[in-house]
């Protein structure tokens, strides 16, 4: 539904009809990319599905990276803006007004499809389970043993350094530098972009965020990582538990990232522990 690596999936259709006028959409879809577009209004633009020209340029999608010429950065950047989507809650359309429009729900469908997944085995009288999809997870009930649930975060630097939190009830996903990045003169540019600028993000090699479902853990954790620690923090951090991994310095970069995160990280303001 949500590919843009397949031709036959909605999203795929969308992008390609979406540009000559209103598509229908299924309930699922339209539901994920009218809370991408209300998370997209509430942060200014900081996470935004319209990123795709701009990821296709840096080569971030397929993987063949390079740095864009300023030129072509800012043709690409003319079809980038969430307010270039014409959500109709009516007729339950979406309409392209810009012909360069294209989406990627990279940054909030893994999230999307854990919540569906759990919601189906919740239909089938599942009460305990533990759904992940790359980095965003999803949790309900109890382990086969204890009270909550262990979950690991990566260490960005990969040298085994992992974190263990515990969850219950609630969903967790990590944006990060380490995953998808080229490296040219000792500069790392990753594949989260600012959605503003076009550029990767720099500075921020981690953000986690806890929520109550994964969509909004997963869209918010790229829009943490963009925004960065103290908008984030101060915005967000009554809402959401966030952890923060900034970058090493280019001038020492073997140095362990400094780590910012909400108060009694992983403990939520909405837990009930």
């Amino acid at each position: 539904m949500m590919s843009i690596h397949r031709r036959d999936s909605e999203l795929s259709r969308v992008n390609a009809e979406a540009k000559q006028g209103p598509v229908t959409l299924s309930a699922e879809l339209f539901r994920v990319i009218a809370q991408a577009q209300a998370i997209a209004a509430e942060t200014e633009g900081s996470f935004d599905v319209t990123i795709r020209p701009v990821a296709d340029l840096w080569g971030f999608i397929q993987k063949s990276y390079s740095l864009p010429s300023p030129e072509a950065l800012r043709a690409a950047m003319a079809a980038v803006g969430h307010r270039h989507l014409e959500l109709d809650t009516t007729h339950r359309t979406l309409r392209f007004r810009h012909p360069g429009v294209s989406i990627d729900l990279g940054g909030i469908g893994k999230g999307a499809a854990v919540d569906m997944a759990i919601e189906t085995l919740r239909g089938h009288g599942i009460t305990n389970a533990m759904v992940k999809a790359g980095g965003d997870l999803r949790v309900m009930g109890k382990p086969p043993e204890g009270e909550d649930w262990l979950v690991q975060l990566e260490d960005p630097r990969k040298r085994g350094h992992r974190i263990a939190v515990r969850l219950r009830d609630a969903a967790l996903s990590t944006s990060g530098n380490y995953e998808n990045f080229f490296e040219i003169d000792g500069i790392r540019y990753s594949h989260i972009l600012d959605p503003r600028t076009g550029q990767p993000v720099q500075g921020m090699a981690a953000c986690t965020v806890i929520a109550p479902t994964c969509a909004e853990s997963d869209a918010w954790a790229t829009a943490c990582f963009v925004r960065g620690v103290e908008a984030s923090l101060s915005g967000l951090g009554r809402r959401y538990a966030i952890r923060f991994t900034l970058a090493p310095s280019r001038s020492e970069p073997q140095a362990e990232g400094i780590v910012k995160e909400t108060r009694g990280f992983p403990t939520t303001p909405w837990s009930t522990r």
